[in-house]
């Protein structure tokens, strides 16, 4: 699936923290689409409804969903 810019989406796999204190989500988080991939080997950029540092995570198209 292809996703644009502002796009509302679902994650399809749990997101662990990258680093300790960093914010984690399960599976089946909302978040909006900030990043978009400028090759095929490239990922989504992911502002993940409650991370409270507000940086995007990294999808592959394959670990999200349209709600």
């Amino acid at each position: 699936m292809i996703f644009t810019l502002g796009q509302r989406i679902i994650t399809t796999v749990d997101a662990p923290a990258a680093w300790p204190g960093a914010h984690s989500a399960p599976a089946g988080t909302g978040g909006t689409i900030t990043g978009l991939p400028t090759t095929a080997a490239d990922t989504y950029g992911v502002l993940l409804d409650g991370d409270p540092d507000q940086m995007p995570a990294a999808y592959w198209a394959d670990e999200l969903t349209a709600p």
